[in-house]
């Protein structure tokens, strides 16, 4: 993960730019230039792909983007003020797991500044969860969420859910029989809830006991 500063007005501004000048001069030349320099394909991996999502909370202006494959993805987190549109702290994490499936902002400490969580579900039929957590004040840090990413329990199979209620991130999953991992208990769903925990200097997702 690193830190640096990135201006998101000319970032778009370059990305429009690009996409509006280009020297072809018809659709057949465009489409062979297009062609020639598609990004790589994979027959494991699928087409690159980019995820761009914007929001607000409370003075926070957000956005997120996710670039790449099944393979491997990137997570671009740009945080700035919404009274200044031209600047934004930013941070970007290689090599995520899993598609983005939900962005949930909390502030699950209490303490008056939120952070922003993102559910992540594995390719294929497993959809096994993953998080990825942030503490958005300045300067942004990331959450352990070793507790989720490597939570084992006889019934769980994937499949997960993750919301915010109140003052806890909940997971729910199908419970499945101990030995049997085709067969669902009837009307059974396992729940996890885990609390904002700081311990010494590092903020955790812990299970609530």
């Amino acid at each position: 993960m690193r830190n640096d500063k990135m201006i998101l007005a000319g970032f778009l501004a370059a990305t429009i730019f690009l996409a509006c000048n280009s020297p072809m001069q018809n659709k057949k030349e465009q489409a062979a230039h297009d062609s020639a320099n598609a990004p790589p394909k994979s027959p494991d991996t699928g087409e690159l792909k980019t995820m761009q999502r914007d929001t607000t909370y409370g003075d926070y202006r957000i956005s997120i983007i996710t670039r790449g494959n099944g393979y491997m993805r990137d997570l671009v987190l740009a945080i700035g003020s919404k009274k200044d549109t031209t600047a934004a702290d930013s941070i970007t994490e290689k090599d995520i797991k899993g598609q983005l499936k939900d962005v949930m902002l909390a502030d699950l400490d209490g303490n008056g500044q939120p952070e922003i969580y993102f559910a992540m579900l594995s390719e294929g039929t497993g959809k096994y969860g993953k998080i990825y957590a942030f503490d958005l004040r300045r300067p942004v840090s990331r959450i352990n969420t070793n507790s989720i990413d490597t939570m084992q329990q006889v019934a769980y199979r994937g499949q997960d859910t993750f919301y915010i209620k109140g003052k806890n991130l909940v997971r729910t999953f199908p419970a499945f029989r101990e030995g049997d991992p085709d067969a669902l208990t009837a009307n059974t769903k396992g729940i996890i809830l885990y609390d904002l925990r700081k311990e010494k200097d590092t903020l955790k997702l812990l299970p609530v006991k």
